[in-house]
């Protein structure tokens, strides 16, 4: 089992090395094309990838923060304030209740 600090300090630098990667690739494709919009949001893939398989065999609790977390991406387009909230809010959640 892999420690929570761990994931929280690896979660940004992956998220950033995604991000990196996407928008360096996706200035040799074309701006018509639909492979540069996939390459640009390479980050939420990735924190996806971090968050749903948990959630989704979590409690009620765990499920809401993932919500919370997709919702505050859809509005602010911004991936680390996104997992900041969403992570924020759970350990917030667990530690009052």
């Amino acid at each position: 089992m892999v420690d929570a600090w761990v994931i929280l300090i690896s979660l940004p630098i992956v998220l950033y090395f995604t991000r990196a990667v996407g928008v360096l690739l996706s200035s040799y494709v074309p701006d018509d094309s639909p492979y540069r919009s996939t390459l640009l949001i390479l980050p939420i893939c990735a924190m996806m990838a971090f968050f749903i398989p948990g959630a989704l065999k979590g409690s009620p609790l765990e499920q809401a923060m993932l919500v919370v977390f997709l919702a505050v991406f859809w509005v602010t387009n911004n991936s680390v304030l996104s997992m900041v909230v969403g992570i924020g809010g759970l350990l917030a959640a667990k530690f009052l209740l």
